[in-house]
């Protein structure tokens, strides 16, 4: 179809259209809070820390062992929620529109665990972990381009839907849970790769 075509198929159905992405808006808000409790929840079950962020509020959703926060406020190191690579979450022609839609894997973006440090500086951090790759090439963490090390994973959006239909949204993250479990399980490479910093 002819962008002009689309366009003005666009207009004639712009009152659905706005009610549609109403309707997104509040989707997104009972998925992120159930994201919320999600994380809570999880770190709460598993003794670690969650940030005092939330992804409904702050688009702010963060873990780490408590080993990573001994003074119980600075944070040495943490995984966060975000999107991958250099989607910084805002709108463009080459970015979609909605984080849902990341979420779900249903664009161009996806929506991961990244891992983060506060002991190093930008630049020696970056230059260090450029040459890390292979320290996680058992795991599901990927090096992204900033460099980064980044957990993608997606939610089923026909589980999704269902979960939404039957308010049952917590049990349609079961994937976000399963990131979160494989960074438990991973979580002392990271640690290897700060003393390995250290030790530089």
């Amino acid at each position: 179809m002819f962008s002009n075509e689309l366009d003005r198929l666009i207009i004639e159905h712009i009152a659905d259209l706005d009610e549609g992405a109403k309707r997104l808006q509040l989707l997104q808000t009972k998925v992120a809070e159930a994201i919320d409790t999600l994380v809570q929840d999880w770190a709460e079950d598993k003794g670690w820390i969650a940030g005092d962020g939330t992804w409904n509020d702050d688009g702010d959703a963060g873990v780490c062992p408590p080993s990573w926060r001994p003074d119980g406020e600075t944070w040495l190191a943490w995984f966060n929620l975000e999107y991958a690579g250099s989607d910084d979450g805002d709108w463009s022609e080459e970015k979609d529109y909605y984080w849902l839609t990341r979420l779900c894997g249903e664009g161009r973006g996806q929506v991961g665990f990244r891992f983060y440090q506060e002991e190093f500086g930008k630049t020696p951090w970056k230059k260090f972990l450029s040459q890390k790759a292979e320290v996680v090439s058992g795991t599901r963490f990927v090096m992204d381009d900033l460099p980064s090390l980044f957990l993608p994973f997606k939610i089923d959006k026909q589980t999704l839907a269902g979960a939404v239909e039957n308010e049952t949204i917590r049990d349609a993250l079961a994937p976000m849970t399963e990131a979160l479990d494989h960074i438990q399980s991973n979580w002392a490479l990271f640690d290897q790769l700060r003393e390995e910093m250290r030790g530089r």
